[in-house]
């Protein structure tokens, strides 16, 4: 248990360090999104409940290049065997799902988030510099990727 509380701790210390994101989206077979283009922006990190809120704003290129203002706020938890990610829309919090640390140095959701027909998961991987968050959105009508690279 200590080793998992370690492991915990690295990522925690981690994730108050951040201060930037870059993603890009993509849509694969079977989408009818148009859910593809990047985004980058800066990550103001503070305390809350806690934990630690990421709020973030920047700018989001469509695949035609319209460029868009974008903002999110995303709320860290620990737990007893991993980190919690919440989504904060209009400041209440949507419970999105749990990562665990795996013996390969991963981490992954423990149960994907439902949003109606929709199953949404994620896997972390620390780097040198941050981390990568990449998302799998599934269902009926989507089936998206998002690569999230937060920086320090």
């Amino acid at each position: 248990m200590a080793e998992i509380e370690a492991v915990i701790q690295r990522l925690w210390q981690q994730l108050a360090e951040i201060h930037t994101f870059h993603f890009v989206a993509s849509n694969g077979a079977g989408s009818a999104t148009d859910w593809n283009g990047t985004a980058e922006g800066t990550v103001l990190v503070t305390t809350h409940q806690d934990g630690w809120l990421f709020n973030e704003s920047g700018h989001y290129t469509t695949p035609h290049g319209r460029v868009l203002t974008m903002h999110n706020r995303f709320w860290w938890q620990r737990s007893e065997r991993g980190i919690r990610l919440a989504h904060l829309r209009y400041d209440q919090p949507v419970e999105l799902f749990e990562l665990h640390p795996q013996p390969d140095g991963r981490w992954q959701t423990v149960t994907p988030h439902l949003c109606g027909q929709d199953h949404y998961s994620a896997e972390l991987t620390e780097t040198a510099s941050g981390f990568l968050l990449s998302w799998q959105i599934i269902g009926p009508h989507k089936n998206e990727r998002i690569d999230y690279r937060y920086g320090r």
